[in-house]
C-alpha cells in the first residue's frame, strides 16, 4: 500500500468504489494509499509523528488482511509496531485507542470491522535487528558496546547497547526525505518533494548511472533537459556531501563503540561514506546485522527496508515458543539462509526484556 493518507468528510466516502481502502473511526474518515494521493491530495505526512496517523493506517492494514484471509468476524489479532525511539512513549496510548476502536467497530468498504486486540507491542526501530544480533553473538553480546544506526526515509535513529543494557537512544530528521527536500529546493526547477521518482533517481545516480536524473526534468527541449541534467548531478554532489557530514556530525559524539550495526533503506545510499568514517575510527561495521531476508518471502524486493520488521517478527515467534514451552520439530521459516551457530542458550524472552529492545505496552 502506498504511504499517502488523507482525512476526508463522510459524504466523500459514499462516492468511492468498493475496491479502495478507507476507514471510519468514530466521526473521522481516512482514505489510504494511491486513492488518497490521486483523488484527495493526500500526503505521506512525513512532518507528522508516525504516531499521529498510526491508528487509521493500522486499521486499514487489519481490514486488508481480514479481507485477504476471508475473515469478517471472530478475529483475534496481535499487533507489533516499530517506532522511532523518540516516539515510544506514545505507544501505550495508541494501543488503548486501537483496542477501543476495534471493539466498537471500524467502518470499512464492506461493513464494520471488529477485532479483538489480543496483544499490542511497541518497539524502537532497529530492535528486531539488534535482537537478532544478540542471538548471533550469544554471551559476547553482553560484553560489547554496540551501536545501531537505522537510516530510513523519514528519519534516522541511533541507539546503543552497552554490555547488554540499552544506554542511549536518539532520533533525528536526517532520513532520505531530508536529502530529497534539499535537492528540490536547491535545483529550483519545479520538482515536487513528494515525487516518488526522486529518491529512486538519486540512489541510481549515486551508484554511477549518470543519466538517472534525466527523467526528472520538465523541460520541453533536449537542450533544456541536458541543462537540467547537468544541474541535477552538480547539486546532488553537494547535497550528498552535506547530508553525510550532517549524519556523521550527529553520530560522532554519541558513544564509544566496539561495533556498529548499520541498517535501513537509506544506508545503501551513503554506504561508501559511512564505511570510510567508521574504518577511520577503527569501528567494525555489521551491515543489517548480517541478516538476509529470505528471497522467496521478499515478494516486493524491499530488501534491507524490511529486514527490521522480519527479524522483529522472528523474535516475537521465538518468545512465544519459549513462553509456551513449544518445541518445534521443523525449522522456523528461516530468518537467515545459513544461520550462524548460536553461542549462548539464553532464552529469547530474557534477551528481549533485559535489553529493552522490544518493550511491551499491553494497552488493551
Amino acid at each position: 500500500m502506498e504511504p499517502e493518507i488523507a482525512d476526508v468528510g463522510k459524504n466523500s466516502i459514499t462516492q468511492l468504489s468498493g475496491d479502495c481502502t478507507w476507514v471510519g473511526i468514530d466521526d473521522e474518515y481516512y482514505v489510504l494509499g494511491a486513492l488518497a494521493k490521486n483523488t484527495f491530495a493526500g500526503t505521506p505526512a512525513l512532518r507528522d509523528l508516525k504516531y499521529h496517523y498510526a491508528l487509521p493506517k493500522i486499521a486499514g492494514l487489519l481490514w486488508k488482511i481480514c479481507l485477504q484471509l476471508g475473515k469478517s468476524s471472530g478475529v483475534d489479532a496481535s499487533v507489533q509496531l516499530l517506532l522511532p525511539p523518540g516516539e515510544m512513549s506514545d505507544g501505550k496510548d495508541l494501543g488503548k485507542k486501537l483496542s477501543a476502536a476495534l471493539r466498537k467497530g471500524i467502518a470499512t468498504p464492506n461493513g464494520k470491522l471488529k477485532v479483538k486486540l489480543h496483544n499490542f507491542y511497541v518497539a524502537p526501530e532497529g530492535s528486531g535487528i539488534m535482537a537478532y544480533r544478540s542471538r548471533t553473538l550469544g554471551a559476547l553480546f553482553g560484553q560489547k558496546s554496540i551501536g545501531l544506526l537505522m537510516l530510513g526515509y523519514r528519519n534516522a535513529s541511533f541507539f546503543v547497547s552497552a554490555k547488554g543494557n540499552q544506554a542511549k537512544a536518539e532520533s533525528t530528521e536526517l532520513g532520505m526525505n531530508w536529502l530529497v527536500q534539499q535537492f528540490v529546493e536547491r535545483t529550483a526547477v519545479g520538482l515536487a518533494k513528494d515525487d516518488l521518482r526522486i529518491p529512486k533517481a538519486l540512489v541510481s545516480a549515486s551508484l554511477g548511472n549518470v543519466n538517472a536524473l534525466q527523467s526528472l526534468s520538465r523541460k520541453a527541449t533536449s537542450a533544456g533537459v541536458e541543462s537540467d541534467l547537468k544541474l541535477f548531478n552538480s547539486v546532488l554532489l553537494d547535497v550528498r556531501g552535506d547530508y553525510c557530514r550532517a549524519l556523521i556530525r550527529w553520530i560522532r559524539n554519541i558513544a564509544v563503540l566496539d561495533e556498529v550495526i548499520i541498517c535501513g533503506g537509506t544506508a545503501e545510499f551513503v554506504h561508501k561514506e559511512l564505511t570510510q568514517h567508521f574504518e577511520k575510527e577503527g569501528i567494525p561495521i555489521v551491515w543489517n546485522g548480517n541478516v538476509e531476508m529470505p528471497k522467496y518471502l521478499d515478494t516486493l524486493s524491499l530488501g534491507s527496508r524490511i529486514t527490521d520488521v522480519w527479524t522483529a517478527h522472528i523474535t516475537y515467534i521465538k518468545m512465544l515458543d519459549y513462553n509456551f514451552g513449544y518445541q518445534r520439530k521443523t525449522d522456523l521459516v528461516p530468518d537467515y539462509h545459513q544461520s550462524p551457530p548460536v553461542k549462548n542458550s539464553t532464552p529469547p524472552k530474557e534477551v528481549w526484556e533485559k535489553n529493552g529492545f522490544l518493550t511491551m505496552h499491553p494497552g488493551v
